[in-house]
């Protein structure tokens, strides 16, 4: 196999993964109002950043492993070409707000009304809304580092009952 080419394996498989879902049969159609209210919800929420941001990373992290499964050194200059390209090719398509609509849409639209949908979007883009969207990272960060040191005290006792439970079932590892 030529050196890089699972990358486009792997993200072919990415690709299949994120398709929109338009070739579905038996999908009822989404009215343009629905999917303008589904924009609105969307830019109200800066969502078109955070998806390229997030998309972007994603299939140059796939990238990256896919060529160190490899066996391939991942240079600095490698990186930035990576990086670059995945945003190109993946992060500005999925940036957005308008395509991200007509993928989501079909989705929301079981779970959300279009007057709740504006309904979000004046949360949203009011001043609570606005600090929440914010201060969002920040709080992600701090409760997942209060949940992973609080976790701390509990590693002790879970590797202990792991350890007993496979050495009664059999099983034998070098830690």
């Amino acid at each position: 196999m030529v050196p890089g080419s699972r990358i486009f394996t792997a993200l072919l498989a990415l690709s299949l993964i994120t398709a929109s879902s338009d070739g579905i049969a038996a999908e009822p159609e989404i009215s343009a109002s629905y999917l303008a209210a589904v924009t609105e919800f969307l830019n109200a929420q800066n969502t078109g950043a955070a998806v390229e941001e997030q998309m972007t990373y994603s299939v140059a992290q796939q990238a990256f492993g896919s060529l160190a499964a490899q066996g391939i050194a991942i240079t600095e200059p490698m990186q930035a070409i990576i990086l670059d390209e995945a945003k190109k090719s993946f992060g500005s398509k999925f940036s957005d707000t308008n395509f991200l609509a007509k993928l989501y849409a079909p989705t929301y639209r079981g779970q959300l009304s279009e007057a709740e949908l504006h309904e979000l979007s004046v949360f949203w883009t009011s001043p609570i809304g606005k600090k929440l969207l914010a201060v969002n990272r920040a709080l992600a960060e701090g409760t997942l580092a209060a949940l992973q040191e609080a976790s701390q005290e509990f590693l002790p006792t879970f590797q202990k009952n792991v350890d007993a439970r496979l050495a009664e079932a059999g099983i034998s590892y070098q830690p």
